[in-house]
């Protein structure tokens, strides 16, 4: 492992724990976790190794709101008064 490769691990790593506390409740962990690492993938080898970190947790969260928009929303039951 490279300290280059070692260093953007470290990136999403972080991304991915600031992302989760944001989205806990809303989106299941794995669901955050795989959203941060697919857009890892589309970013790498497109920008500057030091853009990473901002590039990942902005497209992420855009990703990740976009996942809580399009979910259906929870139905709550509330028992009509008589």
């Amino acid at each position: 492992m490279t300290v280059r490769s070692h260093r953007a691990d470290h990136v999403v790593e972080e991304v991915g724990v600031w992302l989760a506390g944001e989205f806990v409740g809303r989106l299941p962990a794995a669901e955050i976790d795989r959203v941060v690492k697919v857009t890892r993938l589309d970013l790498e080898s497109s920008i500057a190794v030091e853009e990473l970190g901002e590039m990942l947790h902005r497209l992420s969260r855009a990703r990740l709101q976009r996942i809580v928009q399009l979910s259906p929303l929870a139905k709550v039951r509330i028992p009509q008064a008589r």
